[in-house]
């Protein structure tokens, strides 16, 4: 690569085809993260890739004669932005068949809009976004919800999605008596005789009836039309909102969706998935491992969850809740159980992405981690530094040996309370935390009642930025609003949506724009282990462009909420 004049060209190659060239202009092109360094405002773009990037008066006598132009006018270009965690395929499915009682401030709202709002599917009215710390009180019952809703079964899921409230018909259709017992690492909550109440929490999920999943798996050619229809409209919002990709940590249905659309040559976003933990083994049976796809669609990791959320107390902590002495919150796969599940998944050549929101469970997946690592090493690194000392090993120690020379990088997912001492841990090993910002706005207060010693190592991302961890930004929709301007929000500001505290809670946390837009860019891409210049506009790097009405970096009014963000450009568009 040379440089001159403030302009980056890649390696030279073959002549270029004036028919596949193409000058961006733009305002302001941040192609790089610090994203400072010469001021330039233009693109050459070869092939989809960038070949160039310099002010428009340099780029101009480079570009081959007949090179299209695309004026972006006053925009403000930069990479463009990958939501690292979205359940993206069932918010999709959810924004145009489920009700929404997400920003309802009491009981009987909620109740009111799902009288009001109710749309069948499969014989189920369904809701979701209840959160009982906006409420008050604690869980509603099904005798509440059969106020609401009495003549068909019902079923409304939490804000976080680890608890679901049931009507009682709700509870008969999915067979849930006195004398179902509580599943590991979930539970049905019971009034003071023994009877469900209608909460059922955590692993208990599993067991429910999912008429979504069921829409979502049906063959049936109009039911394939509505989930297809469903997924082109969440992509025009998400482009709207400035993204390119987003990784999805959804269900089987959801991975053969998008590979069926990847099939059939739909390119609307770079989609990266996850493997849920209960399709390992058919996952491992066919030898493949992480990264298998493109770059327009691939299976990335093995998703597991370790514990349950904040909102609904079953986050795994160090210490006792306040208000429940004894009780530390509810584990999922681990313990020994997650130490297994990272090693068989290393073994197999997958990285894992681990659900971890408590200190409790963030400690346990470092250490999952941590000990499939030194497994590696022990087993390839100890006794002779020849080739024949690692074929003299067993066939699975040589699998991880192997696998952890080549794997993307592991990720705790939210990671969301940090001890310091477990955030430099993630950067010696080299786990990426993928970071959901836009959390802290609703989380200020519930984590001040349940977390009041804890609370002061939530949302590290100062700490985690300084000690060298790697942050991938996402969203966690539709457990929160996928709109990257509250991300850019909460991380700046560490303040709700009425600008409180008004000093930021725990400001010394606070991190910048250019922090933030390196999460939905260079951090996404590093997290997916993608080589340099993957995330940037860098020559060689994929043109995908996120366009802006104002500097993104230099928001006078500091209002990051109300930032312009012109769309989106993927690399094949141009």
């Amino acid at each position: 690569m040379s440089q001159r004049s403030g302009t980056r060209v890649a390696p030279d190659g073959p002549e270029m085809d004036p028919n596949a060239a193409q000058l961006v202009l733009g305002r302001r092109v941040y192609a790089c993260h610090p994203y400072r360094g010469t001021a330039v405002d233009a693109l050459l773009v070869r092939g989809g890739r960038v070949l160039a990037v310099g002010t428009r008066r340099r780029l101009r006598t480079i570009a081959p004669r007949g090179a299209r132009k695309l004026d972006l006018g006053d925009a403000w270009i930069t990479p463009g932005l990958t939501d690292a965690h979205t359940h993206f395929f069932y918010w999709a499915l959810m924004d145009g068949c489920v009700v929404d009682v997400q920003n309802t401030r009491s009981l009987a709202e909620a109740q009111q809009r799902l009288r009001r709002e109710r749309r069948p599917v499969r014989g189920w009215v369904l809701g979701r976004g209840f959160d009982v710390n906006v409420w008050g009180g604690g869980f509603p019952s099904a005798r509440e919800l059969d106020a609401a809703v009495p003549d068909a079964p019902c079923m409304v899921r939490s804000r976080d999605g680890h608890v679901a409230w049931l009507n009682t018909a709700g509870l008969h259709a999915a067979g849930i008596t006195r004398r179902t017992p509580d599943p590991p690492g979930g539970r049905y909550s019971r009034d003071s005789s023994g009877q469900p109440d209608g909460i059922v929490l955590e692993a208990a999920l599993d067991a429910l009836p999912n008429p979504l999943a069921a829409l979502a798996n049906s063959a049936a050619p109009e039911d394939q039309r509505i989930v297809e229809a469903a997924l082109t409209r969440a992509t025009g919002i998400a482009r709207r909102l400035g993204f390119t990709g987003v990784h999805v940590l959804d269900d089987a249905a959801s991975i053969r969706t998008f590979q069926r659309l990847r099939r059939s040559g739909a390119r609307g976003l770079r989609i990266a998935h996850s493997v849920p933990f209960d399709l390992r083994a058919q996952v491992y049976a066919t030898g493949l491992g992480s990264g298998i796809g493109d770059s327009w669609f691939r299976l990335a990791a093995i998703k597991i969850f370790s514990d349950g959320t904040l909102g609904s107390q079953t986050a795994l902590m160090l210490d006792d809740y306040p208000a429940r002495p004894g009780y530390r919150g509810v584990g999922v796969v681990h313990g020994e159980a997650l130490r297994e599940a990272v090693r068989e998944a290393v073994g197999q050549g997958w990285c894992v992405w681990v659900h971890a929101i408590g200190d409790g469970a963030v400690r346990e997946t470092i250490d999952a981690i941590e000990s499939a690592t030194r497994a590696g090493a022990g087993a390839g690194g100890g006794r002779s530094r020849s080739e024949r000392a690692v074929t003299r090993l067993s066939s699975s120690a040589r699998r991880t040996v192997r696998a952890h020379a080549s794997l993307p990088p592991h990720r705790i997912e939210h990671a969301q309370c940090t001890r310091p001492a477990d955030v430099r841990r993630m950067a010696r090993l080299g786990i990426v935390a993928s970071v959901q910002p836009c959390h802290l706005i609703g989380d200020i207060a519930t984590a001040d009642r349940h977390w009041p010693d804890a609370r002061r190592f939530a949302f590290p991302l100062a700490s985690l930025r300084d000690a060298g961890v790697t942050l991938a930004m996402g969203s966690d929709v539709p457990v929160e609003s996928i709109d990257p301007r509250r991300s850019f929000h909460a991380a700046i500001r560490r303040q709700d949506e009425t600008a409180a505290p008004q000093r930021g809670w725990f400001p010394r946390e606070r991190i910048t724009a250019v922090d933030v837009l390196r999460g939905f860019t260079q951090g996404a891409a590093e997290s997916l282990g993608d080589p340099s210049p993957a995330g940037t506009l860098m020559p060689g790097a994929p043109a995908d462009l996120t366009l802006w009405g104002t500097d993104p970096f230099r928001r006078a009014d500091g209002d990051w909420l109300e930032m312009p963000i012109l769309g989106s450009i993927l690399a094949d568009e141009l």
